[in-house]
């Protein structure tokens, strides 16, 4: 902030004279220089500036305490949209208007008595324009009692239903770690079919895209291929959940790949491009968190208003509402002008609450036992990882050996070693996740999987064994030893058995082209296979032959 003697200069003497008038002080004389001088002696004296304090109306009065409490200065566009505007004039338009005598607004008021003054100065988004209480004004103004001065926003009681965070974000990214070796990528990003077929087995299927995000700034994962790095991924994987997740909160604070406000669910752009910085973005909610204290519950909604009233272009370069062309995802409007902040930056300080914040550790959430949705959140000790590049949290996890059953099923629970299931994962056919852990079987297509990768038949039983820190069950080990010797002997198939009469009547179903092509192996002399898709085809053709067959019969045998 310059000091009163500098923003007085910036006038000319006609503008002095109206400061001086209306500070009831003899108007100033000589050129502007000897004017700005003399004035300000007359506006620093502690008396008369407690008497104009005391006699500005209460609107203008609240304006300048928001002042004072923000430190002595605003961003310009948030305080006219708070007190009205300022308009600018030239010396003639001035002199015949006298808008001193009938201000528009409290910051016209403020402005014709030189209390407040402005100017540009940088920012993390850009050059903006300021208005500010001169400094040494400023500290001559008793500054107004603050409620709460040191937080953020003020406590909320505890929630009736809390969400509390995990560690699932470090178990999920080495579901995907296993996944990404046992098939890669086509391309830079997953399919929709990739992406559904993950779903099942990820705790936080919604942060897939934020983990594949991170997981490539790392370097664990090539962004080009989504192939692991080995040794990347081997140092990922050593790690305790806990020093995992951290690594993934240290990735997010600093990932210009992920862009937060391009995953509000509620929004999209009409451009090719997102218009926000996310790094800029991502810093200024950052330093919203830095000032509320971990432990304690608070109201998301206060927190959104909060910032709307204090940093609502927290995201905006030079506060401009107008230029970004994004779209509500519903509706299809536009959403353009400030008078859709809380669609826009409300709904992504939402979804960084709802979403990394919580994925990540950071926030656990909390509801009234009567809403459907989160509307509190507490940060928790995770949240010094976004400040701290160095922390590491100190964990104790005794890891949980794996279930190896006779059948070739294998139950890895989800306190096991990451580095252990990944290698597990790679020669098993995946089944599911559930509460007792992810369940994987042995099967001979994921074994020959694993054969063209490298990993011979030896490790695989060596693996088993470390993991369930116990003997292979002596029937698996036999299976096992005879894959290794023949390799598939048998498979199940999906279909349906076609059964017939007599043998020369399938005779006369395969040598007839139209009813042959439905037809899959045969089974025998009167039975044969057919593929699901097949059977309504065959159904029609049969009939055209001159055959009625039976459908397949309902589940459980009997019809409505």
């Amino acid at each position: 902030m310059q000091a009163l003697l500098q923003t007085l200069q910036d006038h000319d003497v006609g503008h002095l004279r109206i400061i001086a008038e209306l500070w009831g002080v003899d108007p100033p004389t000589g050129n502007a220089l000897q004017a700005a001088e003399i004035l300000a002696l007359s506006m620093l004296d502690p008396q008369a500036l407690a008497e104009i304090r005391d006699g500005l109306p209460p609107n203008v009065a609240q304006v300048l305490d928001l002042l004072l409490l923000r430190g002595g200065r605003l961003p310009l566009a948030d305080l006219t949209r708070r007190a009205g505007l300022l308009r600018r004039m030239g010396p003639g338009k001035r002199d015949r208007e006298r808008p001193w005598r009938s201000p528009a607004s409290p910051l016209e008021f403020l402005w014709y008595r030189g209390l407040i003054a402005t100017a540009f100065a940088d920012t993390p988004t850009g050059p903006k324009e300021f208005a500010f209480i001169p400094w040494d004004l400023f500290a001559l103004i008793p500054k107004p009692p603050s409620q709460q001065a040191d937080a953020f926003i003020p406590p909320t009681d505890p929630p009736d239903v809390q969400h509390q965070t995990t560690t699932a974000a470090a178990d999920d990214a080495a579901t995907l770690l296993a996944a990404m070796r046992r098939q890669p990528s086509a391309g830079s990003d997953l399919t929709h079919e990739r992406r559904q077929g993950l779903a099942p087995f990820l705790l936080q299927p919604s942060a897939l895209q934020l983990l594949l995000a991170l997981l490539v700034d790392l370097g664990i994962l090539a962004a080009n291929t989504l192939v692991p790095d080995p040794t990347a991924a081997r140092n990922f994987l050593a790690l305790s959940r806990h020093e995992a997740l951290a690594l993934l909160a240290h990735a997010w604070v600093g990932s210009a790949r992920w862009n937060d406000l391009a995953h509000v669910p509620t929004l999209s752009t009409a451009g090719k491009a997102w218009p926000s910085d996310p790094l800029t973005t991502r810093g200024a909610v950052l330093e919203f968190l830095r000032g509320i204290p971990a432990s304690a519950w608070h109201d998301i909604d206060t927190f959104i208003e909060t910032v709307y009233n204090r940093q609502p272009d927290f995201q905006r370069p030079g506060g401009d509402f107008d230029s970004w062309y994004l779209q509500h995802t519903d509706s299809g409007a536009f959403l353009q002008g400030f008078n859709h902040w809380d669609q826009i930056e409300g709904a992504l300080l939402r979804f960084m609450i709802y979403g990394p914040l919580h994925w990540l550790g950071i926030a656990d959430l909390g509801r009234r036992s009567n809403e459907s949705a989160a509307s509190a959140f507490r940060l928790t000790s995770m949240v010094a990882a976004l400040f701290d590049t160095t922390y590491s949290p100190q964990s104790e996890e005794q890891a949980q050996p794996a279930e190896v059953r006779p059948d070739g099923r294998i139950t890895v629970p989800r306190q096991a070693s990451p580095s252990m299931r990944y290698q597990i994962a790679r020669f098993c056919t995946w089944l599911s996740l559930d509460e007792d852990g992810y369940q994987f079987a042995l099967s001979p297509s994921s074994l020959k999987h694993a054969q063209d990768q490298g990993l011979q038949l030896k490790h695989i039983q060596a693996i088993l064994a470390e993991s369930s820190e116990a003997e292979i069950p002596p029937a698996l080990l036999k299976a096992l030893r005879r894959w290794g010797k023949r390799g598939r002997e048998a498979h199940l198939e999906h279909g349906t058995v076609l059964r017939v009469a007599n043998a020369g009547l399938l005779d006369k179903l395969i040598k007839r082209p139209a009813t042959a092509r439905f037809l899959g192996e045969r089974l025998g002399p009167t039975a044969v296979l057919l593929r699901e898709r097949d059977l309504q085809p065959m159904l029609d053709a049969a009939v055209r032959f001159g055959l009625l067959i039976d459908p397949v019969p309902p589940e459980g045998g009997v019809g409505p």
